[in-house]
Formats: C-alpha cells, sequence, structure tokens
C-alpha cells in the first residue's frame, strides 16, 4: 500500500514555516529571512516505523501492508493581501498545520483567519496548530495554556517548536502524520 498527500502550512509572515519545513526535510536552519512569495514545495518519505504503531486504522493488517508514506508539503506565503493568488494551493490538501510566532501576539490572533480559510478550501481535514520560536523564552508574550486552550478549542493538537533548536520539529510531523493515516477510510 502507498500513501501520498498534500500538506499545506499556513500562517502569517515571518512565524517560521519555512524554517519549520527546512529543518524537517534538510536538516537545516538559517538565520536568515527570505519571505516566502507564493510556495515553496518540498517532498518528504515519513518513516512509518516511527508512527505505524501509533496508529487506529482498521483496514492496516501489519507493518507490511505500508510500503510508503509521502506527504508533499507546499509552505504558503502568510501575506493575507496576496491569498487569493495562493488559494488553489489549498485545494485537495489532506493535512495542515496551522503555525503562530510565541513572540508575535497578532500571528497568534490570526489563527482564526487561517483556520477559517482552510475549511473553506480544503473542508474538513487533519490539522495541528504550532506555536514556533520557543527558544525565545524571554520574548515570549503567547503563553503555552492560553495556545493550548486554543488548540482545545477546535479539537486539535497543539505542539510547541523551535526550528532554530530542532526541539519537537519530528514531533509535529509524526503527529499530523498519524492523524492523516487515521483520517484514512
Amino acid at each position: 500500500m502507498s500513501y501520498r498527500g498534500k500538506v499545506i502550512l499556513c500562517g502569517d509572515p515571518s512565524v517560521g514555516k519555512t524554517s519549520i519545513l527546512a529543518r524537517y526535510v534538510d536538516d537545516q536552519f538559517s538565520e536568515e529571512y527570505d519571505q516566502t512569495i507564493g510556495a515553496n514545495f518540498l517532498i518528504k518519505e515519513i518513516e512509518l516505523s516511527k508512527v505505524i504503531n501509533k496508529l487506529n486504522i482498521k483496514n492496516f493488517k501489519s507493518k507490511k501492508d505500508v510500503q510508503e508514506f509521502k506527504l508533499y508539503f507546499w509552505d504558503l506565503g502568510g501575506q493575507h493581501d496576496k491569498l487569493f493568488s495562493n488559494e488553489y494551493y489549498f485545494v485537495q490538501a489532506v493535512g495542515a498545520f496551522i503555525v503562530y510566532d510565541v513572540i508575535n501576539r497578532e500571528s497568534f490572533d490570526n489563527i482564526d483567519f487561517w483556520i477559517s480559510k482552510l475549511k473553506e478550501l480544503s473542508g474538513e481535514i487533519p490539522f495541528i496548530i504550532i506555536g514556533n520560536k520557543i527558544d525565545k523564552i524571554d520574548e515570549r508574550v503567547v503563553s503555552f495554556e492560553e495556545a493550548k486552550e486554543k488548540s482545545e478549542s477546535y479539537k486539535v493538537e497543539y505542539v510547541e517548536t523551535s526550528a532554530k533548536s530542532n526541539k519537537n520539529i519530528d514531533k509535529a510531523f509524526e503527529c499530523l502524520s498519524i492523524q492523516i493515516l487515521n483520517d484514512l477510510r
């Protein structure tokens, strides 16, 4: 069996979507900020051995049934005024990350915008909320508790990450991968 799907990373500009993806796919991090225009596109085959035991899929008989699981990641530019030209990137997505920056209150406040856009254009697909840049602990303006409460209001997982220190990056991707595979019927 082979699974493939498109996952989109949504959120305001400069929250770290590109950094999260670069850290996960290529294990790289850059201090320089290059604004994403349109979308970046990367592919990663998920190591199923890390997630298969956590699955709750009735039609999987054994690990041998699954041969590969590839996700195509689309890192979307976060400019609200240019989103109309990016809306087709949402089409046929099987999962999403809604990313905000824990040191940027406005990016957290805009989570609702991104979730409504996701639901409008992609339907009801698995997604998780990511609070990025937790390495900047002294500058933090959004508490873990507040973000956790927001994720619970949407009944989704919440993961805090740091692309810079590689904290919880794999965990976030594994969490969403499990939800995507569990969502297959």
